[in-house]
């Protein structure tokens, strides 16, 4: 009967299995390393995109602004123009240059801030990738004002606005008004109209008794005065909004370096 020996193979010392684990856990670390460096690096791509993009919001938003602030203060000349030719009593009134300058007096022109980013940056969870705290802070107290004193300023801007417009309703005959806007598209119509406005006041009857006419006529004068005193309080409140408008764009730009 044939014996076979068996080889025994050399039995490995304790070190080598310490080597293998640390190779090993070497290996694991460095693979951790090197995703979290990549999320690190998507993640920093990220906000600067979001920069971007509120970059490019802001100075939209700072052009319109500007915008409605001029438009504003031209139709707030208008407005003056029509508080001046309303005088008591009516028949020293001039109603010719009040009905010229009325459709501009009561022109609409509202402004909304763009909140395509800031949107995005509350409803994905983008705020976490700014590590700017200034830049946060900053974008989120131009997001606050916006929704809570420009909102209450436009809220008020259009209840005054809703209220001069009835009452114009009453004390101005709308089919001059409809006229004089067809043919001048807003626009206050150029003095030398002053004959075809008048000939239309003059072949107008009025709808009102002498008496009722001078009542709706001050009402609305009244009126047009208060939304006039209003614009105070958006001056103050749009005014503000542009400073911060301009403020976050110098920031945002400065610190990552974007024109």
């Amino acid at each position: 009967m044939e014996v076979h020996a068996h080889s025994h193979t050399e039995r490995k010392k304790w070190t080598h299995y310490l080597w293998e684990f640390l190779m090993l856990f070497l290996a694991v670390f460095c693979g951790f390393l090197a995703e979290n460096f990549r999320e690190h690096q998507i993640e920093h791509q990220r906000e600067k995109q979001y920069m971007i993009t509120m970059l490019e919001d802001l100075k939209a938003d700072t052009a319109l602004l500007n915008e409605a602030l001029y438009y504003w203060k031209d139709r707030n000349t208008s407005i003056d123009s029509v508080a001046e030719a309303i005088q008591f009593p009516l028949s020293t009134a001039d109603f010719t240059k009040a009905y010229r300058h009325l459709n501009k007096a009561l022109d609409y022109y509202s402004f909304k801030y763009n909140d395509r980013t800031i949107s995005q940056l509350k409803n994905a969870g983008g705020f976490r990738l700014i590590r700017n705290n200034n830049v946060a802070n900053r974008i989120i107290a131009y997001d606050q004002f916006n929704n809570d004193a420009i909102v209450n300023i436009a809220y008020q801007y259009n209840k005054f606005y809703e209220n001069v417009t009835l009452l114009r309703n009453r004390a101005f005959v709308q089919g001059i008004i409809n006229k004089i806007h067809d043919q001048y598209d807003n626009t206050p119509p150029p003095v030398s109209s002053n004959a075809w406005i008048d000939s239309m006041i003059t072949k107008t009857k009025s709808p009102f008794s002498p008496e009722t006419e001078t009542a709706s006529v001050f009402e609305f004068k009244n009126a047009l005065l208060a939304f006039r005193k209003d614009y105070s309080n958006m001056e103050w409140g749009y005014g503000n909004l542009l400073d911060m408008q301009v403020k976050l764009i110098k920031l945002i730009s400065e610190e990552y370096h974007l024109k």
